[in-house]
């Protein structure tokens, strides 16, 4: 014979039936997660959580009943207080601080931006921090990366997100070649992955969405609560992964 052991979870319930004292043992197999309706319940690692778009993942997935770690900075400026919530302080390029952030995760947001319109210096930050995020998922078992791309990546999006734009918006150059380098490097990664192509990110309140496999026939805007439901949406499931779709209002 062989003897099989499982990790369990576990609370004890005292119930009282007349003199005596009966135990329960209630529980679940650790890595099993409960369910709400159709919806698994996650641990979901999020970086770049003070953006506009990241604060909008953070806010949706604590309503949704999901347990969410959040890689920032400084966490004073995070006001949100949940007990669904880690805030943890770290740098997004910090391979120590990405593990710490990523273990026991079911899946990773990446939301991190330079914001705005940048500066029109050359930049790395995103590409780096991918792939220190890629470089921390395969030990600590984590499968699914989803991240925040723009149209005009990859070739998509329209004539004028192409090629007018980026002429007269010198400063989005740098941006749109480092999220070349951080889709190249999801290309090269065995992780489940989805790369959202997003148009240019508003305040306002969630709305229809659109989406496209080469960014062509949409909106030029998508709002931050939109963007953040989407990309909370692709942390589960098989739809577009290993895929660049882009997304509008």
């Amino acid at each position: 014979s062989s003897d099989l052991s499982v990790n369990f979870w576990c609370k004890v319930h005292i119930v009282n039936i007349g003199a005596a004292q009966v135990f329960l043992l209630v529980g679940r197999p650790v890595g099993c997660r409960p369910h709400r309706g159709r919806q698994t319940v996650m641990q979901i690692a999020v970086l770049g959580a003070t953006g506009l778009t990241g604060a909008q993942v953070v806010e949706q997935a604590l309503a949704q009943g999901h347990t969410v770690t959040a890689l920032v900075r400084n966490p004073d400026t995070v006001a949100r207080r949940h007990p669904h919530l880690v805030v943890q302080r770290g740098s997004p390029v910090s391979a120590a601080d990405i593990a710490a952030c990523v273990t026991g995760a079911d899946a990773v947001i990446h939301c991190l931006g330079i914001g705005g319109l940048g500066t029109g210096a050359p930049t790395t930050l995103v590409s780096d921090s991918v792939k220190a995020v890629l470089a921390a998922m395969r030990p600590h078992g984590v499968r699914r990366l989803v991240c925040m791309s723009n149209i005009g990546t990859g070739g998509s999006g329209s004539w004028l997100v192409r090629r007018v734009i980026p002429v007269v918006v010198r400063r989005l150059r740098p941006i749109l070649e480092d999220k070349e380098r951080m889709e190249a490097a999801l290309r090269a990664s065995d992780v489940e992955w989805v790369a959202v192509r997003m148009a240019a990110i508003t305040k306002g309140s969630a709305k229809p969405v659109r989406t496209s496999a080469d960014g062509r026939g949409l909106g030029l805007s998508v709002t931050a609560a939109s963007a953040a439901a989407f990309l909370l949406a692709r942390a589960q499931g098989p739809e577009f992964l290993r895929e660049t779709p882009s997304l509008s209002n």
